[in-house]
């Protein structure tokens, strides 16, 4: 009985944090009609680029 609980507990767990991580993604991926629609990244290696209608993090040098 324990060893069930203990499972279910587990996967609710882990479906929670899927989820989240799932959610956050999408936010970060948002739809674009250009650049300045993405979200701005303060950092020398990467930007958000608009490619494919979504916003992507590519190398900023790309």
């Amino acid at each position: 009985m324990v060893q069930i609980l203990k499972f279910v507990y587990a996967m609710i767990l882990f479906i929670s944090i899927v989820f989240l991580i799932r959610t956050q993604l999408s936010d970060i991926y948002e739809e674009c009609e250009t650049d300045d629609y993405c979200p701005k990244y303060r950092d020398l290696l990467y930007v958000f680029k608009c490619i494919d209608k979504r916003c992507e993090l590519v190398e900023a040098h790309a």
